[in-house]
């Protein structure tokens, strides 16, 4: 903001027209994962995300740089939002009824508990290369998670997964004896004859 001479209403604008396009990002992700697969089409998400950062690292003071930086978050994160949404869908896909919980807090777990380990480090190196080669050094990370799911089987992912299948119930287990019959209960008059000498009916 300092460098930029941005006001305050121009950056809430800015972070404003980010979140249209999370969401936007998020709405379409399921019609461009069925019309260009969910492998390419989050290749291309990721592909596109590092670019987005490039109006940052050149801009100067002025509302034209100001409109460009808007317009480049709205397409940065849109991106984000189509990839994070259909990677999610994946993960829930082909992960069994049993484990969902699990993977959720895992996955809840790695990205949240990652952020303000991350802030500390960004807010670290901007004080102490400067603002730009720490935005640089952000968007070269960006390129870590492209060519990780491009050496991976996802990127020929043309359609979504099937879920995996469901275990089938085990077969109860055989019976090796016959129930036991019970024996009727004698009644009184049959215990009386018998005291009698008599025999039980």
């Amino acid at each position: 903001m300092r460098s930029l001479a941005m006001s305050a209403t121009v950056f809430g604008v800015v972070l404003g027209l980010g979140a249209l396009g999370a969401a936007a990002g998020a709405l379409t992700a399921p019609a461009a994962a069925r019309r260009y697969g969910p492998g390419p089409m989050m290749l291309a998400a990721l592909a596109i995300t590092p670019l987005t950062q490039l109006p940052l690292l050149l801009a100067s003071p002025g509302l034209a740089w100001q409109v460009t930086i808007g317009a480049a978050l709205f397409v940065q994160l849109a991106c984000a939002g189509a990839a994070g949404t259909t990677q999610r869908s994946i993960r829930q896909i082909v992960t069994t009824a049993g484990m969902q919980a699990r993977m959720q807090a895992v996955s809840t777990w790695l990205t949240s508990g990652a952020r303000p380990v991350a802030a500390l480090l960004a807010g670290a190196l901007g004080t102490w290369i400067g603002v730009r080669p720490a935005l640089t050094a952000g968007t070269l990370l960006l390129l870590v998670p492209l060519v990780v799911l491009a050496r991976s089987p996802i990127r020929a992912l043309r359609q979504m997964p099937d879920p995996p299948a469901a275990a089938l119930p085990s077969p109860p287990a055989a019976r090796t004896s016959h129930p036991s019959v019970p024996t009727p209960a004698r009644t009184d008059d049959a215990r009386h004859d018998r005291s009698l000498g008599g025999d039980a009916p």
